[in-house]
């Protein structure tokens, strides 16, 4: 860690050896379809957030609102339990460190998908029934995916005995998910079909089926009643390898083991300090002990190399390094199963694994800065030099790669920067770069979104659970190009999509002459100040 190879989520680093909350980052909960279900569910994330943890909960059982309860009343729906929900991650603060943070997730055939896909924005509606703090997200089968290719209708269906509640068309809702997502960020998009179809092959033997996701969208696990008739609470812990000194550790093969090892403690520890209003997340890290080992620095690691993110070059260092990282983790699991024991799962399936799931992508916003400001995740830069606001204030950050090839040059002067602070963050107007150099420094909004996706699902077989997916629309993006980067996402097999980072919400106020507003999508007025808040939990 000191070497900056790779550096745990920040509830490790703020909790660990602590009395004063969990070294745990992710939780994943549902809830059930009765009173009961939803009191157990409130209770257990006031629980979970007090002690700094990040919530994803599946709320895709419950009844639609008007659906018959027991003897003549009739449901209220969804929208104000998770009102409630809303209220209580406000009232909870996580630590000293960081606010509550949770996310709710419903499937795409739930009745009440259209409200709910409304509840964030600040105007239209009942405010009510508005949960402007709480973060939402929609699973997608891949036979919702189909209709919306074939312009079919599509029944919305009661969870409870599956009856047709109303019937729509897929194209429709697809295009408010899209335009959701383009003006407020969200709703997190979860290809769940794609994500059970590749889950571990100990899930596959034991039934575990898997629901929803987490606050980050890189965490996948299973939810709700086991094969023994337990229920579950999922919960992982995470860390980052560093690519941006991949070369360094690479050959050393006692690395990923390290820190696998590394989490496996941190289990341990969670393990045994669990209160027990937690008993379910408790029982989970018992039985399935799942990890996310993920990365940060992906795209520094290309421009340290003078690699452009759009490129054959690109695609190969992907695949070699991810590689790379899952035979390692394999290797680490089995052999921390015959030294320590296999977790009970993996005795059930007559599997020798340590950890049932191994890998996943966070999204490294905070912990990348601490590794000495490495690219996020294996997201591109959204900006060669940009603000970065802490509590101690607000610090210029220069791309320190971009840095040196301008000292070579002799142009790492105030005049040159400035200017591209004023060309947000971008070096295309530079007349003394080459091609390829500004190819390289491309930013995340100069870039082909398509690169994104193709590199996603390059990576996506080395990937146990998921990774956190930013898609970076320009100001006024073509619907048509929003929606082929999204459908190409689920047409590549990536399992999951995080935000969609608009320049038309960051820069609402900035007048764009060549568009034609006929045929782009353009965000309400009232999201201009929206702001992508970032999980830490994962970070």
């Amino acid at each position: 860690m000191s070497k900056l190879w790779f550096m745990p989520a920040t509830p490790i680093l703020s909790n660990g050896g602590t009395s004063r909350g969990l070294p745990v980052s992710c939780f994943l909960n549902e809830t059930e379809d009765s009173l009961v279900g939803i009191l157990n569910l409130w209770n257990e994330n006031v629980w979970l957030a007090s002690r700094g943890g990040g919530i994803g909960s599946y709320w895709g059982n419950l009844r639609s609102i008007g659906e018959r309860v027991r003897g003549s009343g009739k449901t209220s729906g969804i929208i104000p339990f998770i009102v409630v929900q809303n209220a209580l991650t406000l009232a909870i603060s996580q630590g000293s460190l960081r606010r509550g943070s949770s996310a709710v997730y419903l499937p795409v055939w739930h009745p009440e998908i259209e409200e709910f896909l409304d509840i964030r924005r600040p105007t239209g509606g009942d405010p009510n029934r508005k949960a402007l703090n709480i973060h939402h997200g929609v699973l997608l089968s891949d036979e919702f995916m189909m209709a919306v290719d074939e312009d079919k209708t599509w029944d919305l269906i009661s969870p409870k005995d599956g009856a047709v509640i109303s019937t729509i068309k897929a194209r429709d809702l697809w295009i408010k998910i899209l335009t959701t997502r383009v003006e407020t960020g969200e709703p997190y998009l979860i290809f769940v079909d794609t994500v059970n179809r590749h889950k571990p092959e100990i899930y596959k033997t034991l039934g575990l089926d898997i629901k929803m996701s987490n606050l980050c969208t890189e965490i996948t696990l299973a939810t709700g009643e086991d094969h023994l008739k337990q229920s579950r609470t999922a919960i992982c812990c995470l860390a980052s390898l560093n690519l941006e000194f991949y070369d360094m550790w690479c050959s050393n093969t006692l690395f990923v083991e390290d820190v696998m090892r590394f989490l496996d403690n941190v289990l341990t520890d969670f393990i045994n300090k669990a209160p027990p209003e937690i008993n379910r997340a408790k029982y989970s890290a018992m039985r399935e002990r799942s990890i996310g080992v993920g990365v940060m620095g992906f795209h520094s690691f290309l421009q340290s190399k003078m690699v452009p993110f759009e490129s054959f070059a690109a695609t190969m260092w992907n695949k070699k390094i991810f590689s790379h990282i899952k035979s390692q983790a394999d290797a680490a699991s089995y052999k921390l199963a015959l030294e320590k024991g296999a977790c009970p799962d993996a005795i059930d399936a007559n599997k020798m694994e340590r950890f049932v799931h191994k890998l996943s992508i966070a999204p490294t916003a905070s912990i990348s800065i601490i590794a000495g400001n490495t690219s996020p995740g294996i997201e591109p830069y959204a900006a060669n030099v940009f603000t970065h606001k802490t509590l101690t204030g607000s610090f210029t950050v220069r791309n320190k790669f971009l840095q040196e090839l301008l000292k070579s040059k002799g142009k790492d002067n105030v005049q040159v920067w400035s200017s591209i602070s004023t060309n947000e963050g971008s070096v295309q107007h530079l007349d003394f770069l080459g091609d390829h150099e500004k190819l390289v420094f491309r930013t995340a909004y100069e870039l082909d979104q398509r690169w994104v996706i193709e590199h996603s699902a390059d990576r996506t077989p080395y990937i146990c659970q998921s990774q956190s997916v930013n898609i970076f629309m320009p100001a006024g993006v073509h619907k048509r190009y929003l929606h082929k980067v999204h459908f190409l996402a689920w047409k590549k097999g990536v399992k999951s999509l995080y935000y969609t980072r608009s320049k038309s919400v960051q820069q609402a106020d900035k007048v764009s002459h060549d568009v034609n507003v006929a045929s782009v999508v353009t965000p309400s007025r009232q999201i201009t100040n929206f702001d992508y808040d970032e999980c830490l939990a994962c970070q």
